[in-house]
């Protein structure tokens, strides 16, 4: 099934159809002048530039096929895109006689309003049918071709951009396994010179170890357990208390369910780091992270909600950093996934997604 075309066109797209149109009109101008200027002779027959011969002869023909065209263009192309490509294709069976008989009789209503002879009857009125089905099919077919050269396009930039996150998550993973056993070690040699009164400071530096062995691990492992992945969250989040101190309050609604569900690591991370960046720690005053993990139906549905600054515009939030923006790809390319972003009352963001 191709992908829902967008109801956006360019203006170099218009200018190229409208661009055939023109063409296609004066080929067939130029092919009917010279044939009726042979059969009648050149006595008396209208000059080429002629404007009135020229909307006589091909002019309102193609006119006709645009205004018939557009609707058909309209339906087919971006109605019918979601149901796939056989479907598309099949509608063209129910499309194409209504080009003929509507653009034909328009034809013949407007030469007919303007006093305008041409000739119908017989073998070119079949003629004439013959040349809207193969005009029918050469437009819709370029139409066809040029919309799968975009897709086409679109998806080489976006297996592009996928490789070039995944280059970056390798080397990210690389700069995580550089001497890890040093930086735990350090924590140890530092932990242990620590006085027991110190009691607190031993407990920080303990989380903060356990967030480098998590990052270690999640750089060399495709999925972990939803309960090691908020494990890591609630010790990254009493580090950020104590910079924060009591204008950050945690809370946290989780279904026993989801503990063993598998995700891949560090999904949650940025979009908390995010929340507390952005939103609560530039905000005066006590701000509530709310995170919360359930199932519906077969999917696990996550939602990250804070009451902090908020944004004005959800387009700040694709300059928002690195890490949402590596989190929104890769949920993008591993579940098909978007981040729903909504206004949290009476203040903040609610980010939220299904897996």
């Amino acid at each position: 099934m191709i992908k829902e075309i967008k109801a956006k066109l360019s203006r170099k797209e218009v200018l190229l159809f409208l661009a055939f149109y023109y063409v296609s009109t004066m080929v067939h101008y130029t092919a009917t002048y010279i044939s009726y200027r042979g059969k009648f002779g050149a006595k008396g027959h209208p000059a080429y530039f002629d404007v009135e011969e020229f909307f006589a002869a091909a002019g309102t023909l193609f006119c006709c096929s645009l205004l018939i065209t557009i609707p058909i263009w309209y339906i087919v192309v971006l109605k019918l895109s979601k149901y796939g490509l056989r479907t598309m294709l099949l509608s063209h069976l129910f499309f194409l006689p209504v080009y003929i008989f509507g653009s034909y009789y328009l034809q013949v209503e407007v030469l007919g309003i303007f006093g305008w002879v041409t000739y119908f009857g017989g073998y070119l009125t079949v003629w004439d049918y013959y040349m809207k089905i193969l005009f029918y099919v050469v437009q819709f077919g370029l139409i066809h071709a040029y919309i799968y050269h975009k897709m086409y396009k679109q998806e080489l930039l976006e297996k592009a951009s996928l490789r070039e996150a995944v280059l970056q998550s390798e080397i990210t993973a690389l700069k995580a396994q550089l001497n890890p056993h040093f930086l735990h070690n350090l924590f140890n040699s530092i932990n242990a010179s620590i006085p027991p009164e110190n009691e607190r400071t031993r407990e920080l530096i303990i989380q903060l170890s356990n967030l480098f062995r998590y990052q270690n691990k999640a750089s060399q492992s495709t999925f972990v357990s939803i309960g090691e992945e908020l494990q890591f969250i609630k010790d990254y989040l009493d580090l950020m208390k104590v910079r924060i101190k009591d204008r950050l309050q945690v809370s946290y609604q989780i279904e026993k369910a989801c503990l063993d569900k598998l995700i891949p690591p560090m999904i949650l991370q940025p979009i908390v780091e995010n929340a507390i960046t952005h939103g609560i720690a530039p905000k005066i005053g006590k701000s509530e992270l709310k995170l919360s993990i359930a199932m519906q139906g077969e999917k696990i549905h996550f939602e990250i909600a804070d009451t902090g600054l908020g944004v004005q515009s959800f387009e700040e939030l694709a300059q928002a950093g690195l890490g949402l923006s590596n989190t929104k790809l890769r949920l993008q390319k591993m579940y098909g996934t978007e981040i729903q972003f909504a206004h949290n009352q009476p203040s903040g963001l609610i980010v939220s997604f299904r897996l």
